[in-house]
């Protein structure tokens, strides 16, 4: 799986770290971000939500 729900409160995603065993794991996050943008792009409301840091990440701020 790309992502798993986040220990803390299991309605919020994060990566998961074990995505790398698949050797296709970076098309995959390539594609996801895609229907994310394209969402964005299209003002949809997406039901998935990832964890503040995963934001943080995608936007290029420093993750403590």
């Amino acid at each position: 799986a790309l992502f798993r729900t986040s220990p803390g409160d299991r309605v919020t995603y994060t990566i998961n770290p074990s995505s790398h065993c698949n050797p296709n794991h970076l098309s995959y996050f390539k594609f996801v971000g895609r229907i994310v943008a394209k969402a964005v792009y299209d003002n949809r409301l997406l039901e998935c939500y990832f964890t503040r840091s995963f934001y943080k990440h995608i936007l290029g701020k420093s993750v403590r």
